[in-house]
Parts: structure tokens; C-alpha cells; sequence
């Protein structure tokens, strides 16, 4: 494995995707609330042919309104939200898949070598010869 330079990272492609899901959010909820005003206009259409409302008319539309639209907003927050959490999600697996590489890339540069080392410096010593040991005189 090389190494990559500083401050980039490989799979750039999970970026992208939090930066993608960001952009679809928008165009969800944007389309969550364009069909909510179409519901609304499909369900008011036979009310808004005369321009003079009644009493009547202006709550049924109100009610209408209120329940399309309002219903529509709430299910834009509520996909753009999720969609949100996705985008976090991916953001936190590009971390991971980061953070592994890192962790491989300092295992191969800093402890392998550390290890080969060691492992000369043991064999050296297990090659010498042990000098002979004195007995001690009482």
C-alpha cells in the first residue's frame, strides 16, 4: 500500500454521497410540497372557478389548505430528515473506512518495522556465546 497524501483520502466516493444526498433532500421535499399544492388545487378546483367566496367556501378551502399542504410539509421535513440521517450515515462510514486504512498504514510504517527490529536484536543475543560463569568461593 502507498501512501496517500496528507489530508486526501481514497474512497472520496462516500463524500460525494452525503454531498449528493444533500442536494436530493432538497429536491424531495421540494417535490413533497409541489404535490401537496396539487392536491390542494385538485381538491379546491370546483371552489376556486367563481372569484366570490362564501363564508362557507373560504373554510372548506382553509380546512383543504391546511390539511394537503400541511400534511404535505410534514412529510417533506420528515423524508428530508431521513434522508439527512443517510447522509450522516455515509459520512460516518467514509470515518470508518478512513480511519481503518489509517490504522493499517501506521501498523505497516511504525510497528512491523518496530517488530523486525526486535526481533534481529533477539537474535543476535540467542547467537552469542554466554561467557562461562565463576563460582563464587566461600
Amino acid at each position: 500500500m502507498s501512501p496517500a497524501p496528507a489530508g486526501s483520502f481514497r474512497d472520496e466516493g462516500l463524500r460525494r454521497g452525503r454531498r449528493t444526498l444533500r442536494l436530493v433532500s432538497a429536491l424531495v421535499q421540494s417535490s413533497i410540497l409541489l404535490f401537496g399544492v396539487m392536491v390542494f388545487l385538485e381538491q379546491a378546483g370546483s371552489l376556486l372557478s367563481d372569484g366570490q367566496f362564501t363564508w362557507g367556501e373560504r373554510r372548506v378551502m382553509g380546512l383543504t389548505a391546511l390539511v394537503s399542504i400541511g400534511g404535505c410539509v410534514l412529510a417533506a421535513w420528515a423524508a428530508g430528515r431521513l434522508i439527512a440521517v443517510f447522509g450522516d450515515l455515509f459520512d460516518a462510514l467514509a470515518d470508518g473506512a478512513e480511519a481503518s486504512w489509517r490504522t493499517v498504514q501506521l501498523i505497516e510504517t511504525q510497528v512491523v518495522p518496530a517488530l523486525n527490529r526486535i526481533a534481529l536484536a533477539l537474535e543476535d543475543e540467542s547467537r552469542r556465546p554466554e561467557p562461562p560463569l565463576k563460582e563464587k568461593r566461600r
